[in-house]
């Protein structure tokens, strides 16, 4: 019984220990403003519409994707290897192409016969760049643009 008084005691300093070390001096860190709960209340009406409600084109065929065929080249030479990137987002800039290389479609190397690929572009991908690198020193690209609303979905490249 003397035992499970000494334990009761113990247990009942530790749980005041306990309880008066989490109290004390107010946290300067932290705003009292910030320890309010404030409640907003907003009221929003949305509208809702119906499936049978949705109306499109009769044209419209709900494809979102456009299939570029590719034709690249015979390498011109056969002592010089060239690689062809083909990307989709860029811009132009005092005529240079700035591309964005993340954005590439097609990345191969030239052989000694035609190549023919097909490139699974977005509707919003209404373009694309070529650019032909010859792999020699000081070498130059070729860049070559294309565009869906000028030309075809087959892309004959010729350089």
């Amino acid at each position: 019984m003397k035992n499970h008084i000494i334990k009761l005691t113990m247990l009942n300093i530790i749980l005041g220990i306990t309880i008066t070390s989490c109290g004390g001096e107010k946290d300067s860190a932290v705003p009292e403003e910030n320890l309010q709960t404030k409640v907003v209340t907003q009221q929003e009406t949305e509208a809702t519409i119906a499936t049978s409600e949705l109306i499109s084109e009769a044209d419209f065929n709900f494809i979102s994707t456009v299939d570029l065929e590719v034709i690249i080249p015979a390498s011109p030479s056969t002592s010089v290897g060239y690689f062809i990137n083909i990307c989709t987002d860029f811009s132009k800039v005092n005529d240079k192409a700035k591309i964005n290389y993340d954005s590439c479609k097609l990345r191969a190397t030239l052989h000694t016969s035609e190549q023919l690929f097909t490139l699974s572009l977005s509707n919003l991908e209404l373009a694309v760049v070529a650019q032909i690198w010859p792999i020699a020193e000081g070498a130059q690209p070729v860049t070559i643009y294309w565009n869906i609303t000028e030309s075809s979905t087959r892309w004959n490249i010729a350089i």
